[in-house]
Order: structure tokens, then C-alpha cells, then sequence
């Protein structure tokens, strides 16, 4: 009878340890995959990749080596990241990202923390990440500029033609 119930105590403790460890797990891997950034990243000479999750203020962040990205393209595959294009060559235009997929009006929408990138007709707009405005870009994915210390944000808008 002792033994049944030491063997009952223990087990109801590895039971115990075990969903901890695992709900300690979640919450790690959770924090760590940069959902839950609040400040900008630091200028370390990575370029940043931002990604909108869908899901009311959840993103996905890339620190990505800057040398030998030439766009946005070079990023989301040197990111690893699934998209899907419509076009050709420096006119290819993002569809769909990550598990973003525009719907009815919304679309694809670039920001960019470069300047020279920015889009300066009456139709820029801009975000605020993580204590940094970003500006809507002026040119497509294959045509921005990636350097060193940069963010690429890309969510989705809504067209209110």
C-alpha cells in the first residue's frame, strides 16, 4: 500500500514538472521567434525582416545578414519565408506571405525604414514598430534597397479606392 502510494506521489510530480517544462517551452519559443519585440533592433549591421502574422499585433522578425542581400526577395528567401508572386522581374509583386494572404481589398503592403526608399506621393503612408515609423515604400520588393540596419515591414492594407 506504502508503495502505491509513493509510486502515485512521484508520478503525479513528473506529471506536474513535465507540463511546467512544456508550458515553459511554449512561452520561450513563443517569445523568441519575435512576436514579441518592443523595441526596434539594434543597429548590428543585420538587416531586418518583418512579417505580419495576420493576427492583431503578431509579426515574425528576421535578423538577417545584410552583405549579399540585393531585396526584398533575397531576404524572404534567406529567411527562409514562402511567398507567392504575380509578374515578372523587378514588376513581380508579393500575393501572399508567410501565412498572409490578402483578402477582398486588402493587399501586400511594403514599409521601409530607408529613406531613399520611401514613397513621397500623396498615397505614402506610414507604421509605427516598435518605437520606429516606417514609411510605406515607393518601389516594389525587387527594387528596394537592403542595408545594413534597415527594417522591411510587410503587412497587409486596405484599399479605400
Amino acid at each position: 500500500m506504502r508503495k502505491n502510494f509513493i509510486r502515485s506521489a512521484v508520478t503525479a510530480v513528473l506529471v506536474t514538472l513535465a507540463a511546467a517544462l512544456v508550458f515553459a517551452a511554449a512561452v520561450c519559443l513563443t517569445s523568441c521567434d519575435g512576436s514579441d519585440v518592443d523595441t526596434p533592433p539594434a543597429a548590428d549591421g543585420n538587416a531586418y525582416l518583418v512579417i505580419e502574422s495576420g493576427a492583431d499585433d503578431m509579426y515574425s522578425v528576421y535578423s538577417l545578414d545584410a552583405s549579399g542581400l540585393g531585396n526584398v526577395f533575397d531576404m524572404l528567401d534567406a529567411a527562409d519565408v514562402k511567398y507567392a508572386t504575380a509578374g515578372s522581374g523587378d514588376m513581380r509583386m508579393i500575393v501572399s506571405v508567410g501565412g498572409l494572404t490578402p483578402v477582398g481589398s486588402e493587399y501586400i503592403c511594403l514599409y521601409t525604414s530607408v529613406e531613399k526608399d520611401f514613397d513621397v506621393s500623396q498615397y505614402a503612408t506610414t507604421l509605427d514598430w516598435c518605437g520606429m515609423t516606417l514609411v510605406s515604400s515607393g518601389f516594389g520588393a525587387a527594387s528596394m534597397t537592403v542595408e545594413a540596419g534597415c527594417t522591411v515591414y510587410i503587412g497587409l492594407a486596405v484599399y479605400n479606392g
